[in-house]
């Protein structure tokens, strides 16, 4: 019994203590001051994923608020807050009218990670899912569009990401934000599944099968995998695997010379939802391409879509911001990972087999992506730093 309580002891020992090592690495690492406006306004899980993993990036480069104290992810954020899954309980904070101007003077950053919202379907659960759900809370609104317009106008960085166009946006809005930012929104959206059988963990939600069977006479292929495609005024399309695509898996591709400025790699699979949008004059950082045959270029050009779209946008001279066409602050993070040297690579770990495209896209892309956009606006506006 003694030797295999030691058998067991002393690794773990040695364990806790390799991590104490590697937390007291990191915490020995400068700080850097950042006052960051987060906003999500679609959480319906109490670690909020939507933009966990952004506070994941903030801790572990030791990115703080400006009374020096770490982000939490469950608390400094604006948009939907659970208090109570099982009772339905919720809170609200949003940005108030009176609040525009000061908000836009106080924040360096504002980072709008999901305006899709929550659903009634989603936060009232139950055994059947409709096809269309009412809107419990969500959209960006005329005071979210007031914030960006007067952060631009003061010369600070906003970042905006997947949904922030697309319904429940309304129209009037979704018309003045694209004028602002100089983009063109085109109504689809599109995401890739490994099966499409709605049975299964990785598979779509029941309510887009049910949605497919009522606009085609196609039966729907269960058993394969595909992108599926929605447009915002309901009508949906499928580019399955063989029959449209060469390669299911969309890439986010970035050219070298610019990849190697950012630190990213220059392509890295793309498995979460996108959408289609056009830049304008801005500069396209990056870009999402779909590998299509014929037949499936040939079903993108009848919608009035191409196979390679913008993924990253960033403003032109004189608009400070970068629009992510795709969701890309939802990826798997632990959060204690985030507080330890070398974390990555434990994080990298716990997740890399369950959910490889993601954590690939997430180590990859993303944080490298995102590090280098904070500490460039960190630098260019001198915050103080440890």
């Amino acid at each position: 019994m003694k030797k295999t309580l030691k058998f067991i002891a002393y690794p773990l020992a040695l364990l806790l203590l390799l991590m104490g090592i590697l937390h007291v690495i990191w915490l020995v690492q400068p700080k850097h001051t950042l006052n960051l406006y987060i906003q999500d306004k679609s959480v319906t899980a109490l670690d909020r994923p939507e933009h966990k993993s952004l506070v994941w990036i903030l801790n572990h480069k030791r990115i703080t608020k400006p009374n020096e104290k770490m982000y939490s992810n469950t608390k400094d954020y604006f948009g939907f807050h659970p208090i109570d899954i099982e009772d339905n309980t919720f809170n609200l904070r949003n940005i108030r009218i009176n609040e525009i101007d000061s908000f836009a003077k106080y924040y360096d950053v504002a980072y709008l990670t999901d305006c899709y919202g929550v659903h009634s379907f989603e936060w009232y659960k139950g055994k059947t899912q409709p096809i269309r759900s009412q809107k419990v809370y969500g959209g960006l609104n005329q005071n979210d569009y007031l914030f960006i317009k007067s952060m631009l106008e003061k010369g600070k960085l906003v970042i905006g990401e997947y949904n922030m166009l697309n319904a429940p946006t309304n129209a009037l809005v979704r018309t003045k934000t694209e004028s602002l930012l100089n983009i063109t929104w085109h109504g689809w959206t599109g995401k890739y599944f490994s099966t499409l059988n709605t049975n299964r963990s990785n598979g779509p939600a029941e309510w887009i099968k049910n949605l497919y069977e009522s606009q085609h006479f196609n039966e729907w292929p269960a058993n394969k995998g595909g992108i599926i495609i929605l447009s915002n005024d309901g009508q949906i399309e499928l580019l399955a695997k063989d029959e449209h695509l060469n390669t299911c898996l969309p890439t986010i591709e970035t050219e070298h010379n610019i990849a190697s400025q950012l630190g990213v790699n220059s392509k890295v699979p793309f498995d979460h939802w996108f959408e289609f949008i056009s830049a304008g004059s801005n500069s396209i950082v990056a870009n999402l391409n779909i590998d299509v045959n014929e037949k499936g270029l040939a079903k993108l050009k009848k919608l009035g879509l191409t196979p390679f779209t913008p993924a990253v946008i960033k403003g032109s001279e004189g608009n400070n911001f970068y629009y992510f066409c795709g969701d890309f602050a939802d990826n798997p993070a632990s959060l204690w990972t985030a507080k330890l040297w070398g974390g990555q690579w434990l994080n990298k770990m716990i997740y890399y087999k369950k959910n490889y495209a993601r954590m690939k896209f997430f180590n990859d892309f993303y944080a490298p992506l995102i590090e280098g956009i904070l500490f460039e606006q960190a630098i260019s506006h001198n915050y103080s730093s440890e």
